[in-house]
């Protein structure tokens, strides 16, 4: 119990500050680099990195410990949000390689966590109501500009609850035998979503021409995430898996009616359809990647290694032919989205 309210505690902390590198990051290296095509390969060259670095996180985690990864995870992205606002310093390279240690020492070890509370069985209701919290207060933090230092010392403090959580025990990694192609394909296509999701504050901040506006917008989704998850856990009737297709293609023609509004009041609107179909994408994708039948649990790491490889190789690979080609930004989210269409047809309920 002890074990799950330190977890609780890390997750708020962290969700808080890696939110701001998740969805933000893309605007703050467009302020230091007004260059689409740079922002494109630095994002391509994060992503190739990931596929390294999640490797040697969980099989380092796996044998010093998960929660000194995090702990180092932590380090790096304190260093991340001094680069990021210190354009003397900054370098393509650097940037890529810190952004890169800070995104993928922290999410395989999400999921490693969230697959371990799963098969303990552990109740996660209020980490799911403290990761909205720090979602709104991060969306919250950069809508008032806090001072990088601030959040700095918010990323050092989360590190004392992470030297609580119990420590993991070595063990043999093993690798899944029995993992779906369809399961794959569902992996490769999500890409598609994330990275939609990834340069839509880019889109919007070029429309408003202010960040402030992004963190308003992601306030939406967010607070429209939290009312949607709410009506259907407390309605049996609605199964989201059974309607999953038609769910998404709604979703993907809000997204559609977005990438052709401009007027900011409008897009606001659109933003609270957006955060239910968004939540509703995070839900089937949880299931699809925590759900797996007759996985060991001596074989979770190796599941876990596997799912970010085909995640880091396909987001690279994307974006890579995107930089090759100098593909404008508009023309990039429309390519994107015909992936996030394709992917409503890629999930099995059954599986």
């Amino acid at each position: 119990m002890k074990n799950i309210k330190f977890y609780n505690i890390y997750m708020f902390i962290s969700t808080f500050t890696r939110n701001i590198i998740d969805l933000y990051s893309v605007v703050y290296l467009y302020k230091l680099y007004p260059s689409i095509k740079t922002i494109i390969g630095i994002y391509s060259l994060i992503y190739f990195l990931g596929i390294f670095i999640s490797y040697l996180s969980i099989k380092l985690g796996n044998k010093v410990g998960y929660k000194y990864i995090l702990i180092f995870s932590s380090i790096i992205t304190s260093i991340t949000f001094v680069v990021l606002n210190n354009a003397k310093i900054i370098n393509t390279y650097i940037v890529s390689i810190l952004l890169s240690l800070s995104i993928f020492t922290y999410h395989p070890l999400k999921h490693y966590y969230g697959i371990t509370l799963l098969n303990k069985k552990e109740k996660l209701g209020i980490s799911l109501i403290l990761i909205y919290l720090a979602s709104f207060f991060s969306s919250y933090f950069v809508i008032k500009d806090i001072k990088p230092i601030i959040l700095i010392i918010i990323t050092i403090i989360g590190i004392i609850p992470t030297l609580l959580i119990e420590k993991n025990i070595p063990k043999k990694i093993e690798y899944p035998k029995n993992i779906l192609p369809s399961k794959i394909q569902f992996f490769i296509f999500d890409q598609f979503r994330i990275l939609f999701l990834l340069l839509e504050p880019l889109y919007l901040y070029i429309i408003s021409k202010t960040i402030s506006y992004v963190g308003v917008f992601n306030i939406i989704i967010t607070i429209s995430s939290i009312i949607y998850l709410y009506f259907i856990t407390n309605n049996k009737n609605i199964n989201i898996k059974k309607y999953y297709c038609y769910l998404n293609i709604l979703f993907v023609i809000f997204l559609l009616l977005k990438l052709n509004i401009t007027n900011k009041i409008i897009l606001l609107i659109i933003a609270f359809f957006e955060g239910i179909g968004i939540k509703t994408n995070e839900l089937i994708s949880t299931m699809n990647l925590y759900k797996i039948k007759n996985l060991k649990l001596s074989e979770k790491e190796g599941y876990l290694i596997i799912s970010e490889i085909i995640f880091c190789s396909a987001r690279a690979i994307i974006l890579f032919i995107f930089y090759l080609f100098n593909v404008n930004l508009v023309i990039m989210m429309y390519i994107l989205l015909i992936g996030v269409f394709i992917l409503s047809f890629q999930y099995s309920p059954s599986e």
